[in-house]
């Protein structure tokens, strides 16, 4: 519960001082009787994360958090309509010690003023408004952190919002453990992933041919994949780095990307009946799909948590026209990665039914050319299984952590489930064997021509000795 102080000399407004216990000039006893007495200008409601209690001063806020969202509720004296507008001035301090000045986060600048929409409950016995989401910090650098928060009732101001009878503000954090064991299993992926790569880099300059269109995409997959897997977490223990969040947000976004653009052309090049190959404006519709979808992600990103690195109380969703930016740019996201997943889908079916009918050819041809198909065969059928395995067990991940999320939401104790951050560590492990799977299995081979027999999917007489479309025989004398 926020404390409420009567402001009567407006430092906080005028002079953006910080307000708590000690600045205060008069502690109001009861908002629901002494707020009729007291301008709302002067009212300023403040709370110390995570306590201000002499006796309670060993706890503190730890840099292991990593986040830190703060949620505002308001309790008025009598129902208000279904949908508000919510007005308030803010203001974000922290501290390392009791006994230090509060150091400013996000001071109120004079005169400016942040809006959310709220919706009340019309029965006047419930009382209660939705929760709003006032602020977010990207990273937890301070163990004491002071919010001050002001409804003015100047200009117009919250004329519909009645008296109040209590002020909350509910906290969420990353929890200290889990962010230790997912440092750890980054810590532990970072150099095993670097050294695959390096090994893969190795195997493509070794190659005898220039290497494939597939092959320099998994390249860059493996690298994408070693960046994110940086544990930069080690910063955020030493320095401030809000930023870090919006880093995670890019990062990501350029894996599932890279993912994306990896499936596109690892089924559309195991197509049978393709005529050109290893060209990428065969799938020019495709990966402009893909990027436009990133673009439109990353802009939003930088509009929503890119703000918030200096203004912790900023919201696109605040305003008309940033909640009409951010419904625009989601509609253009969802819509280009429908059309992604229907190309997906068609061209899987077409290598699939491709495939099926000539491996039923395959008793009749040769045995060298039996041999390059039926290991082509088995290595698309490892890598869509490990696909498939992979995409299920992240969509159920997804509806489990939501579930979990319905405490937050809802209230609802009962539906709480204790699995997301093994599920969430789990997941990534299960993504970064997805991508050294994939650097192992179709790593070039750097045998050369006089050594090894190799064919071609359409030609028996030559195979490029790199990339994922080349599979190795046994030797030449073996073969005859």
């Amino acid at each position: 519960t926020m404390r409420a102080c009567n402001d009567y000399y407006q430092k906080f407004e005028n002079f953006t001082k910080p307000i708590d216990k000690d600045s205060c000039p008069e502690k109001i006893k009861s908002i629901e009787v002494d707020n009729v007495r007291i301008a709302g200008n002067n009212v300023v409601y403040y709370v110390v994360l995570p306590t201000d209690a002499s006796h309670l001063q060993d706890i503190t806020m730890s840099r292991w958090f990593q986040w830190l969202i703060g949620v505002l509720n308001l309790s008025p004296l009598r129902g208000l309509s279904a949908s508000t507008q919510l007005t308030y001035k803010a203001a974000l301090f922290g501290r390392n010690t009791m006994d230090e000045g509060w150091i400013p986060i996000r001071e109120q600048e004079p005169g400016y003023v942040y809006s959310r929409k709220i919706d009340c409950d019309l029965d006047p016995e419930i009382k209660s408004c939705s929760d709003i989401n006032l602020f977010e910090l990207g990273s937890v650098f301070y163990k004491h952190y002071l919010v001050n928060v002001q409804l003015p009732d100047r200009n117009g101001y919250n004329r519909r919002i009645p008296r109040l009878r209590e002020v909350s503000l509910a906290i969420i954090h990353q929890n200290g453990g889990f962010s230790k064991l997912w440092v750890a299993h980054k810590t532990t992926m970072f150099p095993v992933l670097l050294i695959a790569c390096a090994l893969f880099a190795r195997q493509v300059s070794l190659a005898k041919s220039s290497p494939l269109l597939i092959t320099r995409v998994i390249q860059w997959l493996g690298v994408i994949n070693v960046v994110l897997n940086v544990p930069l977490e080690y910063l955020s223990l030493a320095i401030d780095a809000p930023w870090l969040r919006l880093w995670y947000d890019c990062t990501s976004g350029a894996f599932l990307a890279a993912m994306a653009i990896l499936w596109l052309l690892f089924i559309g090049e195991h197509r049978m009946d393709l005529d050109q190959r290893n060209r990428l404006s065969n799938y020019w519709k495709e990966i402009t799909a893909i990027l436009v979808c990133s673009l439109v992600m990353f802009l939003f990103d930088l509009i929503e948590r890119g703000l918030q690195i200096t203004d912790p109380f900023h919201s696109v969703w605040s305003s008309v026209s940033g909640e009409s930016t951010a419904r625009t740019l989601l509609i253009v996201s969802a819509s280009c990665a429908c059309f992604y997943l229907c190309v997906l889908v068609y061209l899987m079916v077409r290598a699939v039914l491709s495939m099926s009918r000539k491996r039923s050819s395959l008793a009749n041809v040769g045995r060298v050319r039996r041999l390059y198909y039926e290991g082509l065969i088995t290595r698309f059928k490892v890598m869509v299984y490990s696909t498939v395995v992979c995409g299920l067990l992240t969509v159920i991940m997804f509806i489990l952590v939501n579930i979990n999320e319905m405490y937050y939401k809802w209230g609802r104790s009962e539906e709480q489930l204790n699995i997301g951050s093994g599920f969430m560590i789990g997941m990534a492990g299960l993504w970064n064997l997805y991508v050294l799977n994939t650097l192992f299995l179709y790593a070039p081979t750097s045998a050369s021509p006089e050594q090894y027999e190799t064919v071609e999917m359409n030609d028996v007489s030559a195979v490029p000795t790199s990339g994922g479309l080349a599979v190795l025989t046994k030797p030449r004398e073996d073969c005859d």
